[in-house]
């Protein structure tokens, strides 16, 4: 955000952050991440607790990417799990994450169910509401 006070106008219209909560909680990590002095809107993108765990959480948009489905896990947090469960579930399909899964991300989503997944996870919903709510004030 340092960078666009810089730059000066104009400002981009809106700008997403992303990251994972880490295991602080949504708000908490929300309040690390936002400026009350950002120089334009921001939607936050807060994985909680992180963002393997949304590439897991809709077993037929896995399935479109890799021909097996995936079972979605729980919600805990413990550092390196869900990158474990992501990693898992690949080499289950008989791909080598060569990444550790996260190279598969932009397909994941592109098949994924945005409204079913994020019924079934908050932080997803936060986000998604989020960023419906600001393009439809972009478009009034």
């Amino acid at each position: 955000m340092n960078d666009l006070k810089r730059q000066g106008s104009p400002s981009p219209d809106l700008v997403v952050v992303a990251t994972d909560a880490n295991c602080k909680g949504l708000n908490e990590r929300a309040q690390e991440v936002r400026n009350q002095d950002d120089p334009t809107p921001i939607i936050l993108a807060i994985t909680d607790p992180h963002i393997e765990r949304w590439l897991l959480l809709d077993g037929a948009a896995f399935k479109a990417v890799f021909g097996k489905g995936c079972d979605a896990p729980d919600q805990k947090c413990d550092r390196g799990r869900y990158k474990e469960c992501l990693i898992e579930a690949i080499q289950a399909t008989g791909t080598v994450p060569r990444l550790g899964g996260i190279e598969y991300a932009e397909d994941i989503v592109r098949h994924m169910n945005l409204d079913r997944v994020a019924g079934a996870d908050r932080s997803l919903r936060r986000f998604v509401t989020n960023l419906r709510n600001a393009f439809q004030g972009l478009q009034d």
